[in-house]
This record gives structure tokens, sequence and C-alpha cells, in this order.
């Protein structure tokens, strides 16, 4: 799909609140402890387990409801039991079908082709450096970062679309651009950004691991010097344009099969093994998250900068409980990059 029509297409869910793409959190448990993870507990509650038939159930009413993408997640979605089963029906439903995985169950070139023959279109694994030591200590996984490497390679050689997931903290970014340049090399799409959350019920202990305000002005700098269109740039939007994508172009569901607004936003609209999508979709619930706008802000002093946000009403909801105000964090990483940016257009104006 070319740039211009993908475009139409998302502007179109949008305003029509269509969900193109829903992540499926297929359990919490997790063969890893990465020390940033917003997950507080890595089990899920027996009584609540969902049957395969429930799974279809889900699938079939998303394929309904105008779904195209699926990311299944987790935790990691690896473990769950019904794993294979759900990409398989994913595929044959039509579903695009992506996974977020760390790729600790994928060690044999036979696993990475079941994912292949499943329907798998792409893996989006996380990678935290290229230094086994500083990957292991944020998995909290001693080897983790072998068996990472290991399937990514295993992966691409079965012919799936490999992407990388980074994240700038302060104990990986010193070599946070050797593995921009190591993935560049590989031809595999790197995201890396500071976005470090508390935790579902609020805990903020991962949010110690954020980059600091001298950190993220250095980044910044650097991929601006090393990349012209890197620079940060402001997004300016009218002021009754939606905050967010949360309930129109995206939702999510739980491992209970609860759905939500989105994978940040917890505030579930009721279960899609007991209702249907369209009932839940149009509930009260949805709206609420659904219709929040720029407008609604709680901006303040900091309207000037707005347009270098990444505002996240749900990442805001569970640091302080209020989804309309940024939180700190939000602001700080708003000021280093309008100053960033201030700072390469002056230089250019010389």
């Amino acid at each position: 799909m070319n740039k211009d029509l993908f475009e139409k297409v998302r502007k179109k869910s949008v305003e029509q609140a269509i969900p193109l793409q829903a992540s499926l959190e297929l359990t919490y448990r997790c063969n890893e402890r990465c020390t940033h993870c917003y997950i507080e507990k890595f089990q899920d509650d027996p009584a609540r387990i969902l049957e395969l038939d429930d799974w279809k159930k889900i699938l079939k009413e998303l394929r309904s409801a105008g779904t195209l993408y699926l990311v299944l997640m987790g935790g990691e979605p690896t473990l769950s039991s019904h794993f294979f089963s759900i990409l398989n029906y994913g595929s044959d439903l039509g579903f695009y079908m992506s996974i977020i995985s760390n790729g600790l169950k994928i060690q044999d070139i036979e696993y990475a082709r079941k994912l292949k023959e499943g329907g798998l279109r792409l893996a989006t694994f996380s990678l935290y450096s290229l230094d086994p030591l500083i990957h292991d200590k944020m998995t909290s996984v001693k080897g983790s970062h072998a068996k990472l490497m290991k399937a990514i390679f295993l992966c691409r050689d079965a012919g799936i679309k490999v992407s990388l997931n980074g994240l700038l903290t302060e104990a990986n970014a010193k070599g946070i651009f050797d593995l921009y340049e190591w993935a560049d090399t590989e031809g595999l799409e790197l995201k890396v950004d500071p976005n470090v959350t508390a935790k579902l019920n609020g805990d903020m202990q991962p949010t110690l691991y954020r980059a600091s305000r001298e950190t993220l002005t250095w980044f910044y700098r650097e991929r601006a010097k090393r990349w012209e269109n890197a620079l940060p740039t402001p997004v300016v939007e009218p002021s009754n344009a939606y905050v967010c994508n949360a309930a129109k172009g995206k939702c999510a569901v739980n491992p209970y099969g609860e759905l939500l607004p989105c994978i940040e936003i917890r505030e579930a609209f009721g279960s899609l093994v007991e209702k249907s999508f369209a009932e839940l979709w149009a509930s009260d619930k949805a709206i609420k998250w659904r219709e929040p706008k720029i407008k609604d802000l709680s901006l303040g002093e900091h309207q000037a900068i707005y347009g270098f946000c990444d505002h996240c009403p749900g990442m805001a909801k569970n640091e302080h409980g209020k989804p309309m105000q940024l939180t700190d964090y939000t602001k700080v990483v708003a000021e280093v990059k309008s100053q960033v940016f201030r700072e390469f257009q002056r230089e250019s104006d010389l």
C-alpha cells in the first residue's frame, strides 16, 4: 500500500472509528523480567483464562468490525498454549499477523518455519543493546541477548519480516547509535524512543530507568547530526484534532477477553466473550476515550511546545491519574526536542 492510500485509509478509520489494528495480549506470563516493564504481575488468573473457542469468537468479532492488522503480544505471546492456533486462525481469517516477542522460544529453524507457515508476516523484537551484558541486565535473564540475536536471524531466514524496538534509558544510551548502525547494516527497521512508563497499577519503579534531560539532549542532537531527517520537528494540529487514536483506529484485548481502547488505557469496555464488539464499541466508556481533543488538554504554559509532545492519556492516567494532563517526563522530552529544533534552526540560518 502506497503512503497516500495508507493515509486515506488511516484517516477514514479514525473518522469512522474503524479499528484497523488490534493488539491481543495473549498472556501476562513472560520468561523475562525487564527492569522497565509496565506489567505488574507476570501471571494469569487461572479462573479467567480463555479457551481457544473464546479467542476464535473474538477474532471473528474483530474481523467483522473492520480490523485488518493483529499484533499478538503479552507478556510473551509464545507462552500462550493457544499461540499457534490463534496465529493460524487469524491468518485463515485474512488478518495481517504480527507478534512482539523477546525471541527466547524461537531457537531453531523448525520453530521459525512453523511461524511462517502459520501466517506470521512480521516479528518485532525488543533489542536494547549490542552489548550482551547491558541487554541481559535490562531483561534480567542471562543469555537472553544471544538467544534474541539467534531468533532474529532464524525468522529472517524463514522469510518473516523482522523489525526492532529499542528503548533509550540511562542504562543503554552510550551504545544506542551502535545499535542504529548495526540495524542499518542488517537492513532492519529500528524504532527508538525514551518512553519508559509506570506499571499498570501506578507503581513508578520502572520510571527510575528513564533517560535524564542531559542524555535526552545528547541523543536528539546526535541523531539530528547523523541523519538530516531525524531532527525533532513540531507536529502542528488544530485544537479540535483528536488527542490520539485510542478507541478509533485501534483497540486492544487483554488476556481475559476484555476490550480496551488501546494497550496503554486499561479501562475495559466489557467482555468480547459475553458481548458483541459493536455493543462494546458504542458504549459510554468507549465514547469517553474516543472523544478527547487537543483543546481538552490541560497544557498551561506548555501550549507552545505541545507540537513536540508524545502525550499518551493512558500513560498519564497510570502515572498521575489525570489522562488529560501531561506527565512531567512528557514535558521534559518535549522541552528537549524543542530546544534541539531551535538550535539546528539557528545553525541553518547562519
